[in-house]
Order: structure tokens, then sequence, then C-alpha cells
């Protein structure tokens, strides 16, 4: 039987972004475990983190055409299974090379999920409740959050660190396993979105999807309409050329992921014990129980973004959102900057969380999702996710570099990276301004504003 109610669908969708970000947690405080077990330097700890990251592109790289050729759907599930075989060679790996293996296969995973998930939830809600639907996913991302680091902090204190070492992170890896086979099994419950069966000519069966999430039968009459004229004018031309208004959301899927990943959240996230530890100088176990925090700020902003998105719009929460991550990294760098170093500095990582979610997190990606005419939308997403993992590596691997390189040390006490990342949102914060709104718009009326500027 399949889900009927679109905040069900948005709640299974979510759940695959869930087990992806919980990784990420798991990974980012396990590491300490399993580079003690293979005795690895401190460079080889940096590719094992990073390593994931080769996967999760050329996964963006396919996912698009995925998504095209076999379904939203059909891409989530097929790239959660390739996840679990990637999550299963890790868990049981022998070496560090069978280990990076299984990450390299999980990353190509998350590289799938993370283009069709948006894709998905964009184009099967209705239009008043799109940016809800989208911001559940959120929500479920922050939970994953908060999970990974509650998992590895029980692991941490209840269990001997040469346990750890030894066993534990493959028990780790396990839990991950089984949580990500239930996500698979929920993921067949669900409809394919009525767009992509309009592009190949189903079109009672997207009739049918519309009339499932869309009570008013007028309104699905009139989304049907719109749909369908909609792909007359994309297929009087035999191929799509990137001119026009077109020009206009290609530029936004270009630049937002760089600004994303310019606004710290990697470098936090994988890095957060270890910031903790430096600037609260609680030792290891406070680092973890602090780090969970980090999710439940997260957690408090997507709650406002579900509640709100879809009342207030998207350049609302985007604007203030990449506002409050200037300020709040301002006074980071400052305090830094003058070695004032106290626990209450690490509240501003909260705080700074909170303002991410709103704005770059979850408002961001219903956004993209939104902004792209659907004829493009899958080779629009994929580009983002491509250049969101670019950045991600960049950002990632230079944060330790610049905190560690000793005329910015001294100069700026481990607070240059914070300058970087302030001055990068305070420019976001200026391009939010110029934007379209997309609240309470269709698809296709949104792709009727690009063709305006120029059609294509």
């Amino acid at each position: 039987m399949r889900t009927k109610n679109i905040y069900a669908v948005g709640s299974i969708v979510g759940a695959a972004g869930f087990i992806f970000v919980y990784d990420s947690a798991n990974l980012g405080s396990s590491v300490k475990y399993l580079s003690q077990y293979y005795n690895l330097s401190s460079s080889m700890v940096g590719l094992v983190v990073a390593i994931s990251l080769l996967g999760n592109f050329f996964g963006s790289l396919t996912g698009g055409y995925l998504s095209d050729k076999i379904g939203r759907k059909k891409t989530m599930i097929k790239g959660s299974l390739v996840g679990l075989v990637g999550l299963i060679i890790s868990g049981l790996s022998w070496n560090i090379l069978s280990f990076c293996l299984g990450r390299i296969i999980l990353g190509y995973s998350i590289g799938l999920v993370f283009v069709a998930a948006p894709m998905y939830i964009t184009e099967i809600s209705p239009a008043d409740k799109r940016g809800q639907v989208g911001t559940i996913r959120q929500i479920l991302l922050a939970l994953g959050l908060m999970a990974g680091y509650t998992v590895n902090f029980i692991f941490e204190k209840m269990f001997l660190l040469s346990w750890n070492i030894h066993f534990g992170w493959r028990y780790l890896i396990l839990i991950e396993s089984v949580l990500l086979l239930c996500i698979i099994l929920l993921l067949s419950l669900l409809y394919e979105t009525p767009r992509w069966l309009m592009m190949k000519n189903r079109d009672d069966d997207a009739k049918q999807v519309l009339s499932v999430f869309i009570k008013s039968e007028e309104r699905v009459k009139l989304v049907y309409s719109q749909m369908g004229e909609n792909r007359s004018l994309n297929s009087e031309k035999s191929k799509i050329k990137i001119r026009g208004g077109l020009i206009y959301p290609i530029l936004i899927c270009i630049a937002f992921p760089i600004f994303r990943q310019l606004s710290g959240v990697n470098a936090v996230t994988y890095y957060a014990q270890k910031i903790f530890a430096e600037i609260s100088n609680g030792g290891s176990t406070l680092a973890y129980f602090q780090s969970i925090f980090i999710g439940l700020s997260e957690l408090i902003g997507a709650i406002v973004v579900v509640l709100f998105a879809d009342k207030l719009g998207r350049k609302v929460f985007l604007g203030i959102g990449a506002f409050g991550m200037f300020v709040s990294e301002v006074i980071l760098f400052y305090f830094l900057y003058k070695s004032k170093i106290s626990i209450e500095l690490s509240y501003l990582v909260y705080v700074y969380n909170f303002f991410y979610i709103i704005s770059a997190g979850a408002m961001l990606t219903v956004y993209l999702s939104e902004v792209v005419p659907t004829i493009v939308r899958s080779k629009g997403i994929a580009l983002t996710g491509i250049l969101n993992w670019v950045f991600d590596g960049i950002v990632i691997y230079s944060f330790p570099l610049l905190n560690a390189n000793i005329y910015l040390s001294e100069k700026f006490h481990g607070g240059f990276s914070f300058l970087i990342f302030s001055i990068s949102m305070l420019i976001f914060f200026i391009v939010i301004l110029f934007l379209p709104e997309t609240k309470n718009k269709t698809l296709e009326d949104i792709e009727s504003y690009w063709r305006k500027k120029g059609d294509w």
C-alpha cells in the first residue's frame, strides 16, 4: 500500500537523508577508534574522512541522468541499496583500503540520493505545502546528526577505549546498516512524481498522482493543464540551450552550493569534537556531549522553517539566516582573535547552526529545487550536488590546515577560517536580496517567470 499523506511522504524521503547525516556524525566521532585500529597517520585520517567525497562527486554526476532515466523514486531506492553495500564493506573491512572502498561506494550512494530527494519532494508536493514538506527532510537531517553524536557519546561513556578501538566502530556501522535497510523498505511505499511521469508521456499516471495529493478537482485540472503546456513548450526544440531566462537559475545552481560550503558548516560538523575540546578545554567526553547540542540547535531551526516556510516565504528565511551566520561568525572570530576563550564561546556554534539551518540548510535546498525549470531540474540539481561536494572537500581539507598554519595561528589564534566564512555570508546576504520569491507558486508559474526574462 502506497503512502498518500504528503507529510508522511516528506518524512520517508527525509529518513533517507537522516541516515547519511547520521553517518557523517558517526564517522566524525568514531574516526579516533578507527585511526588507532589501523594505525593511521594524521594525514591518512584526513583522507579517510574525506574519501567518500570522491563517491559523492560521481554520485551527483550521474544522479541527474538516472533520475531522468529511471525516475526519482527508483534512484533513491537503488542509491540507498548501493549505500548498504558500502556500509557492509566498511564494517567488515580487513584493511584500510577495503574500508576506504566501502566509504567511496557509500559516498556514491549519498550523491545519488541527495540529487534525487529534493527533486522528488519538489515535484510531488502541492504548491501551498511545498516549503513545509521540503523542510521536514531537514528535521530528519538534524535528528540524524543528534542520533549519530548521541550513539557515539554512549559508546564513549559505556565501553572501554580498547574495546571501541577493536570492535566498537564496527558495531556503529552495523547499527547504521540496519537503519538504512529499514529506510529502503519505506521508500518502496512512495509514488513516482507527476512531473517525471508527464515527461515520460504517462499522462494518466501523472494525473492520478496529482489527485492523490491535491484534494481540489479543479486544482488538479489546472496543474495538470500547466504541466501539459510546459511539456509542449519544452518539446518544441530537440535540444534545450542554456540561454535567455534559463541562465539565471543555472547561475543560482552554481553560486549557492559554493555559498553553502563557505558558510563553514561542514568544517563545524566534521571537526565538532575538536573545536569544542579546544574552545571549552573540557576534554573529549564533554566535546562529544556538546556536539549533540549542535543537532538540537539544527532541529529547532528546522521546526521553525517547517512551521513558517509557506507563510513567510523563502527569501525571508534565506536573508535572516545569512545575516545571522555573518554576525555569529564575526563574533566568534573576534573572541578567538582576542584569545578570549571560554565555554560560553562554544554556544555561538549553536547559534550559528540555527541560522545555517533556516537559510543555507533547509531553505536553500527547497529553493534550489523549486527555482530550476522541470526540463533541466535534474541537470541543475546534479550540478549543484557536484559543486557542493567539491567545495565540501576543499573546506574540510583546508580548515585544519589553516588552523595549523603557524603564522595564521599566531596572528588570528584559530579565527582566520571564521573570518573567511563571515565575509562569504555577508556576500550571500546581498545576493539573496535580488532573488525572486517562489512561495505558493506552482513549478510551472516559476518557469513562466524565467521565460519572461528571455525564452530558450
